[in-house]
């Protein structure tokens, strides 16, 4: 056995180890008892014990029907790019934070005002701000109730980390480009 194989087992074994060490911290901590097979453990979520005279009004972020030139894209929070009287207006659905990497959702806009086709209800591009922090945005995507989820190429490896369940729950596109990324979320429309 090589020197760089011995190298690349060690490492695997104490990702095994370091996984199963945050697993068994949370559980101590009480955060969850349910692991999918990726070690991932996913906290309880307990029902309110007030119960609120419009809680059947409040809905997730993405669970609107998206207009032409409505695009939304996640650049750390949730927002939305429309288009008001021909200028195009950057809203963060979950706090005050300007959005400064909108340049692939602005391109998705203008596609699907070209084309006068919109993008389809909960879908949701991700910009590369969520490098380095995938599995926290497919969690947030998921909460939020996004059904299409465009993520960059170059993005891809971090899945080997992601939960299992979560890659399925979410339907995950690739993309390498701005072109390859209009393509496919009008491919189905054409």
């Amino acid at each position: 056995m090589s020197q760089l194989d011995e190298l690349i087992r060690i490492n695997k074994s104490i990702e095994n180890q370091n996984r199963e060490i945050i697993r068994l911290l949370k559980i101590i901590a009480g955060e969850s008892d349910f692991v999918d097979r990726s070690g991932y453990v996913f906290p309880e979520f307990e029902e309110p014990e007030e119960i609120y005279e419009y809680a059947d009004e409040f809905n997730s972020l993405l669970d609107v029907e998206c207009d032409v030139g409505e695009v939304y894209f996640i650049d750390g929070d949730i927002y939305k790019l429309s288009v008001e009287n021909n200028e195009k207006v950057i809203d963060n659905l979950m706090g005050d934070a300007e959005s400064i990497n909108f340049k692939v959702a602005e391109v998705v806009c203008d596609e699907s005002i070209k084309r006068n086709q919109s993008i389809g209800d909960a879908t949701v591009i991700l910009t590369d701000s969520s490098k380095g922090n995938l599995p926290q945005t497919l969690k947030l995507c998921h909460e939020q109730d996004a059904q299409r989820v465009f993520v960059p190429w170059d993005q891809m490896m971090e899945l080997l980390g992601a939960p299992d369940t979560l890659q399925r729950i979410l339907k995950l596109n690739f993309y390498r480009t701005e072109e390859d990324l209009v393509e496919k979320i009008f491919k189905k429309e054409e």
